[in-house]
């Protein structure tokens, strides 16, 4: 591989850009310069020696960047590319870590001739609380890294990022389009999360303590929500996620007729469920 790296920036140091961050520092022999506006951030990433290096974003800092990764909110992305695109290092390798890619791809993917190389990224891994506090180096051992590069991505570049996630433990590596991320992440990421909100805001809730159990807890889980970032997930992402909710609200319509009519087929519909789950825990790896 003839891409040299030496030095790598991570753009907002919070629990995705942070856990790769720490993996980075534990896996490779990389320089790693942790970026934030956050001036607290940056002083506790220093008292802890979690990263070689802390800065504000600024040109000198990013012209000291081979690689760059981008760890934040999809429209804080826009913002911080538009404000500092220009400030790239010459051919440096710049991956936003973004949980929708049509968004900012169509932005920043098709550009010709730039000056650094661009690939979006989707890190699948994660966990409810958020911060460099709750980081992790070992966040994504055995987790999915899901890559949109364009036709402006030259094979070299797209080699050395999926060099690098599995450098840092990632196990399979997913290269798609940013139409079919977003369609599948709809299904498996954002519905649930709108399903896990839309149960706990049930008044049922506030009443069922001592009544509960595994199932209460599973689909709870992802209920404790970043807000801030969620709302931006779901609203630029709508098209995609509004087609969904509507597609499992007419489930639910089957399954509420079925209940009030037919006791057979009732049973199929539960049947086949089961099956589909068994298949599910035989085909996938999680």
């Amino acid at each position: 591989m003839k891409i040299e790296v030496k030095n790598i920036g991570i753009v907002g140091y919070g629990l995705i850009g942070g856990s790769l961050g720490l993996a980075l520092k534990k896996y490779t022999d990389n320089y790693v310069i942790a970026i934030d506006k956050n001036k607290e951030t940056l002083a506790y990433i220093q008292k802890n020696n979690l990263a070689d290096e802390v800065s504000e974003v600024n040109s000198e800092i990013l012209k000291k960047c081979d690689v760059v990764f981008v760890g934040l909110y999809p429209e804080d992305i826009l913002d911080f590319m538009d404000k500092h695109s220009s400030g790239f290092k010459n051919d440096a390798i710049v991956v936003d870590l973004c949980g929708i890619k049509q968004f900012v791809v169509s932005r920043y993917g098709n550009i010709k001739n730039a000056h650094f190389k661009y690939i979006g990224a989707h890190p699948m891994a994660g966990k409810e609380k958020n911060g460099i506090t709750v980081a992790d180096a070992d966040l994504y051992k055995g987790a999915s890294f899901l890559l949109t590069p364009t036709e402006c991505v030259d094979s070299e570049t797209l080699e050395y990022v999926k060099y690098l996630a599995k450098k840092v433990g990632f196990e399979k590596i997913v290269v798609t389009t940013d139409e079919n991320h977003d369609k599948m992440i709809t299904y498996t990421s954002q519905l649930p999360h709108i399903m896990s909100v839309a149960y706990i805001l049930q008044d049922a809730h506030n009443k069922c303590d001592g009544y509960y159990a595994g199932s209460f807890k599973d689909m709870t889980r992802v209920a404790d929500i970043n807000s801030a970032l969620w709302t931006q997930l779901f609203k630029n992402n709508k098209e995609i996620l509004t087609n969904q909710i509507d597609e499992y609200i007419e489930s639910l319509e089957l399954i509420k007729k079925y209940i009030n009519s037919d006791s057979e087929e009732l049973k199929k519909l539960l049947a086949k469920s089961k099956k589909l789950k068994e298949w599910q825990d035989e085909n996938y790896k999680y």
